[in-house]
């Protein structure tokens, strides 16, 4: 069950036996910095499908894991890789104007790296943003 604590108390009113779902499996993340003068970036996107709405984001650090700035957007998009494809071209952008030249851009999608890789695969929507 996902239900928040409002819903299972009103289920316990009833009577109904609650079963509860297995905690999410933890996994320790280590922090690595940039190479000196090179900026980090950790960007990501999401989707909800019923709503056909998402948002993306991402975070700036530097060679000594200070942070340099962030931004976040929701937009109507299509799907979560799209989502994560547009996080990406904001986050090459505003580096771009910052003159931030020597970028480390990490992200969570095999398919976006595909894209990365070979731009042509992106589709046509999100390169003429």
């Amino acid at each position: 069950m996902h239900n928040s604590v409002q819903d299972l108390r009103m289920i316990k009113s009833f009577g109904v036996e609650c079963r509860l779902g297995r905690a999410p499996r933890v996994i320790e993340v280590v922090r690595h910095p940039s190479v000196i003068r090179w900026v980090k970036i950790n960007s990501d996107g999401a989707w909800k499908h019923v709503e056909g709405v998402g948002g993306f984001g991402a975070i700036f650090h530097d060679f000594k894991c200070h942070v340099l700035g962030a931004f976040s957007s929701n937009i109507d998009i299509l799907s979560s890789v799209a989502a994560d494809v547009m996080a990406i071209i904001v986050a090459i952008e505003l580096a771009w104007v910052r003159d931030w030249k020597h970028i480390w851009l990490e992200v969570d999608s095999s398919l976006v790296l595909d894209y990365l890789r070979s731009p042509l695969l992106v589709p046509w929507n999100l390169r003429v943003r």
